[in-house]
Formats: structure tokens, sequence, C-alpha cells
């Protein structure tokens, strides 16, 4: 019952799959409470692990575990989802509140002698992906601007596009095994369940260790405190970077000219010349004058403004050759899909949680999307110490 409360999109959804498939009826109460049960044991559990790794020494959090094998190259990456809560106070302005969400990748080793794709993927140069990125992305494009799908082959902007010989496609690094972490847990208390889970598999003494987020600033403060001593690589994902620099080329200009502004600015980045690229936003910026501070985002002095200071502040994350040289991941996209199958289970505009409720579910769903199968051996361990029977202390 729990695993069907966990995987399917609802309790009433998992109390009809047993009443169809074992022929037992049960109410949705029980459902929910059964998982809330087991839910909260795993918390618990959860939270006694992140204890005992705060606990041991720096010099055991910087090895593996006892009986554990260290990888050879791993990947951490964290973002946040979305849910209701109904337990918020009265002065919460809205029911939505952040989900937190992990995702500890073990990959397979593949380093190269040089950057094995020094071209830019086609389609980070197709108009039409572009823009429906940074829409998904940023939420909007900058305003005044309308593209087509596609463009021609006789429009400014597709002759603005560089032909290709071939296809150019970069490929992924290949993910051998893959964990999850998801709690309702403000960032503090998120970062150091992240970086447990990350010591209980090893990746402390993994050879080589990435650690890949957006540019919120929080998700570089848990790469600060929790896992920059132990060597990981800092980067930043490339589709966020590639957003920004779009809407920034796009600012104030026709589309012919901003495409290729964009064109040559995201070959720049893709190269690892990310200082060109801030040398031309300056210029541009002092152009354009600062913006008022009543002006709307999607104003272009604000645009290449906000975009200039953000690539100021991460270009130190932002070598993007030498990763790929290296077979190391520059997209967060394994994460953006484990926030997305949480999501499937936690967040909808007619779900509402609790806090202890809630903070089970996302655990069981986490839990049920890592690759090592933590809440398998669970059930094993609570099978072999709930025997249904009372041992009584026998007559002296």
């Amino acid at each position: 019952m729990v695993n069907l409360a966990t995987r399917l999109p609802s309790f009433n959804a998992a109390r009809d799959s047993v009443a169809e498939t074992l022929e037992v009826e049960l109410t949705t109460k029980r459902v929910e409470r059964l998982a809330k049960r087991i839910g909260m044991d795993r918390c618990a559990e959860r939270d006694a692990a992140v204890i005992d790794w705060e606990n041991r020494p720096l010099v055991e959090k910087l090895t593996a575990p006892a009986g554990v094998k260290a990888p050879e190259v791993v990947c951490v990456s964290c973002d946040a989802g979305r849910a209701q809560r109904c337990d918020l106070p009265e002065s919460a302005k809205t029911n939505w509140c952040a989900t937190n969400v992990g995702s500890l990748q073990e990959l397979k080793p593949n380093p190269q002698a040089s950057d094995p794709c020094p071209q830019v993927p086609d389609k980070f140069l197709t108009l039409g992906q572009v823009d429906e990125l940074t829409r998904e992305i940023k939420g909007s494009t900058p305003k005044g601007t309308t593209f087509q799908r596609t463009p021609s082959e006789e429009s400014p902007v597709a002759q603005a596009t560089p032909a290709a010989p071939q296809k150019i496609v970069a490929p992924s690094p290949e993910i051998t095994s893959r964990d999850v972490v998801a709690t309702f847990a403000p960032c503090p208390a998120f970062g150091k369940i992240l970086a447990a889970r990350a010591w209980l598999l090893g990746f402390a003494a993994a050879t080589l260790k990435a650690f890949v987020a957006d540019g919120q600033s929080s998700n570089w403060t848990i790469w600060e405190q929790h896992f920059k001593h132990l060597e990981f690589v800092p980067i930043l994902d490339f589709i966020h970077a590639l957003t920004y620099v779009y809407s920034a080329a796009m600012a104030g200009q026709s589309p012919e000219d901003g495409w290729a502004t964009y064109v040559r600015w995201i070959t720049w980045v893709w190269q690892g010349q990310v200082p060109r690229v801030i040398d031309e936003l300056a210029s541009r910026s002092e152009q354009l004058g600062p913006a008022p501070a009543d002006v709307p985002d999607s104003d272009p002095r604000a645009l290449v403004a906000t975009t200039l200071t953000y690539l100021r502040n991460q270009q130190s994350r932002m070598n993007y050759p030498e990763y790929r040289r290296l077979g190391l991941p520059i997209t967060s996209s394994p994460m953006e899909s484990a926030v997305k199958q949480i999501n499937y289970r936690v967040k909808g505009c007619e779900k509402f949680w609790a806090r202890e409720g809630g903070e089970g579910m996302l655990e069981l769903r986490a839990e049920k999307l890592s690759d090592t199968a933590p809440l398998e051996v669970y059930w094993a361990c609570r099978a072999a110490h709930a025997t249904g029977t009372r041992q009584y202390r026998a007559a002296a």
C-alpha cells in the first residue's frame, strides 16, 4: 500500500489500485495514515544519519564509510520544486512553498585529451528552441520581441546562424547510478541532508567530483559549506547561462542584430571565453545607460545589467571546455528531471500537505526514485524485526 501511495499520483489512486488488484477495500484515510507512518519512520532514520555524519571527525568525513567502495566520478546537484501546504500561518500570502531536491549521480569515467565538442551544438543555435528554453526558465523573452518558431532560409536571423556540414551534438556523461533526496526543510538543513547522503554513498572519496547548479545563491552556499573542501568542481548550469545571454543579446535590438549578437556571445561562453562576453556587455550597458529603480525587469537596460552582474559573479564556474574534457556534466538536466518526478506526486492545485505528512511523502518518493533502493533495505530490516509475535521473558 505504501509503495502504491508513493508511486501513484494520489492516495485515492492507491486505494483504487489495492481494491482492483488485491480485492481489499480500504479507505483513503487508511492508506494516507500508513504512508505517513512509514514516511515519518524514514525521516527519523534520515535525520539520525545526518546527526551521525555531523558528529564524525573531519578525517572520517573525507573518506568513504566502512564497507562502501568510493565511485570514480560523481556529480551532486540541487534545485527547488513546489508544493502546497495547508498548515502555513494565516499571514502567508500563498499556500505554495518550496521543496528542496537533490540529485547524487555516479558517472561513467570518460576523460579526453582535449575538448570533445569545441563547437556549439546545433540545438543552441536554433532560434525556436532557444526562445522556448528562455520562456520556460525565465518566464518571458525581452520586451517587444516576436520570433518565428523556425526561421526561413531567406531570413536574416537564419543567415546569422553558422552553417554546419553535419549536425553537432554534445554527448552527455553516462549516469550509472542516481540517488535523490527531497525535503521541506530550509536550505541550511537541506544542505546537511545532501552532504550526509553524499558521504554515505562514498562521494567524498571519489576521484573526480562535480557540483552543478543554477545561479541561485543558496545553491552555492551549500557548495561552499559542504562540498568545496571536498574538492567538488563548481559548475554553473549552461542552460541557465544561455537564457541570460539570449535575453541580453535580444534586448533593445532588432531580431536580426540580436540573434547575431547571441550567436557570437553563446559561442564564446561555450568555448570558455566568458570575459569577452562580459566586456561587450559592459560596453552595451554603458551605451544604454543605468536602469531607473522603478523600471520593469523586461526593460533592455535592466536585462543587460542583470546579465552582466550574473556573468561576473559566475564566470569562475563557467570553464565549460575543461569540464567537457574531464567528462563532467555542464547542465543540470538530470536534476530538473528529478524535480519533475518529485512534483508528479506532491505538486498539484488540489494537493495540500501538512508538515509531517508532506515531509514523509517527499522522503518516500525520493527513496523510490533512488537506484540504491534505500526503501527496499528498510522493508527488509523492518520485516526481520517485526515478527508479529510478542516475546516474554522466561520465568526464573
